[in-house]
């Protein structure tokens, strides 16, 4: 009896452990707003670093390059973003003017010009484990 219990389990860990990875790559809506552009939705309220992954994501599927930067264009709080969560849009094709307002180093997603690279973005995600 207790040989088919764990069976069971493993057999479910074996199942859930791909699914559950796949979910959690993706928890934050993206939305795209042109060329280069896009908008990451935290619906999560996930850590700074946890967004700087999903764009980093977000800009490879998009073409980016590892050695691209990706600047902050805009935070928008709930209650202004349009999207009922605190919004933050990103992109890796700066204008004259984003480069101006560039601030390297900065990680924090809430100001506007703070910037790194994708790969840089890239190693904030937290991996995950699989058992199986």
């Amino acid at each position: 009896m207790k040989t088919r219990q764990v069976i069971s389990v493993v057999v479910a860990l074996a199942i859930a452990s791909p699914v559950l990875a796949q979910r959690s790559a993706y928890k934050n809506p993206v939305v795209d707003s042109g060329a280069g552009n896009f908008a990451i939705v935290n619906k999560w309220n996930q850590r700074d670093d946890d967004i700087w992954c999903g764009a980093a994501k977000a800009a490879r599927e998009r073409g980016a390059a590892w050695s691209d930067r990706l600047y902050i264009t805009n935070y928008a709080d709930a209650r202004t973003s349009g999207n009922g969560s605190v919004t933050v849009s990103f992109t890796f094709r700066p204008t004259q003017e984003q480069l101006a307002q560039a601030k390297s180093g900065r990680s924090s997603i809430r100001g506007v010009g703070n910037n790194m690279t994708i790969n840089s973005a890239n190693r904030r995600c937290v991996r995950e484990i699989d058992f199986i």
